[in-house]
């Protein structure tokens, strides 16, 4: 999301996970300004309910852009160093929660 400051991807992703039907995960990040990531998840009570926690998962994925994060098992906030390494991170998010779900539920 460009950007787009940390309390505005909150928002944003609280908002997203409210209107998704049950279970979804929305993962969004951006670099606010140079040098600096943000990334948020919100995970609906289906996800948490499958044992998969937004602080832990975020954690892992801030890693690729240099920093780190955590929160609660429905809603997480993280940061980074290297903006260049956002888009892929969010990939891995992608692949990963799509992983995670899919294991979960099957």
């Amino acid at each position: 999301m460009d950007d787009t400051d940390a309390d505005s991807l909150r928002t944003a992703a609280e908002y997203l996970v409210g209107t998704l039907q049950d279970p979804a995960a929305v993962v969004l990040g951006s670099s606010p300004c140079e040098g600096k990531v943000s990334l948020v998840a919100a995970f609906s009570p289906g996800v948490v309910g499958l044992g998969i926690q937004a602080g832990k998962f975020i954690g892992g994925i801030a890693k690729f852009c240099g920093g780190g994060g955590g929160g609660k098992p429905n809603f997480a906030q993280a940061g980074g160093r290297k903006p260049e390494n956002l888009m892929g991170a969010l990939q891995k998010a992608r692949e990963q929660i799509i992983a995670s779900i899919s294991e979960k539920i099957s």
